[in-house]
């Protein structure tokens, strides 16, 4: 218990390995510097969205991750806040990130309404 909540050891724990952020404490969760930490230390983009499945609200609506996550997996949206869900630049960042025709069918069911209208 008291090494997830020891900033340091978390640090150096999601640096090996992304995924032992969903081991951290709640409050070492919220932090941008352990997250994006977490995020940028692998490029295996299965890690990256299962770690950012597991991200705090508070990130998820940071539009600065939520960025740099749907440049790095589309299907990121997913888990962006409903606000950012019907932000257009994330959207577009998202759809344009990958030549995939699949990735982009993908990612186009996660945009807001709002989005989807817009011609």
């Amino acid at each position: 218990q008291q090494l997830k909540n020891d900033r340091e050891i978390v640090l150096l724990a999601v640096t090996r390995e992304s995924n032992a952020l969903l081991y951290a404490s709640k409050e070492l969760k919220k932090d941008r510097e352990v997250f994006l930490t977490a995020v940028t230390a692998h490029s295996w983009w299965t890690r990256f969205l299962e770690t950012f499945k597991y991200a705090s609200q508070q990130l998820k609506n940071d539009r600065e991750i939520v960025l740099l996550a749907v440049t790095r997996e589309s299907n990121a949206l997913l888990y962006a806040s409903k606000e950012l869900k019907k932000d257009r630049e994330v959207f577009l960042t998202a759809v344009t990130a990958h030549s995939w025709w699949t990735r982009f069918l993908e990612t186009f069911k996660y945009a807001s309404q709002q989005l989807k209208n817009d011609r």
